[in-house]
């Protein structure tokens, strides 16, 4: 882990990930009007860095995110943990 990410929690990590997401997202919006951006560009570098670093720390420790990070040593150990519904609600 690397980037202070080596403090965060399972659910911190993943909040993590999701304003990364987020803020790619936003930046791919600005992109798409304003593709010259080198200041825009510059921040759509360092967030992708950050989040593919976040999801890799994720998937080390917790398991895949996806179907597209399962390998031979993490396979369908997502079966092994609480289903959704069965977890606690931090509301």
């Amino acid at each position: 882990m690397s980037n202070g990410m080596n403090r965060m929690n399972k659910g911190e990590l993943l909040t993590f990930i999701d304003e990364v997401t987020f803020a790619l997202d936003d930046l791919t919006l600005y992109l798409d009007t304003h593709p010259h951006c080198e200041k825009a560009l510059g921040k759509y570098e360092t967030y992708k860095a950050m989040r593919n670093q976040a999801v890799k720390d994720y998937v080390n420790m917790y398991g895949p995110l996806n179907r597209y990070q399962v390998n031979d040593s993490n396979y369908f150990n997502w079966v092994d943990g609480p289903w959704p519904w069965e977890r606690k609600c931090d509301c």
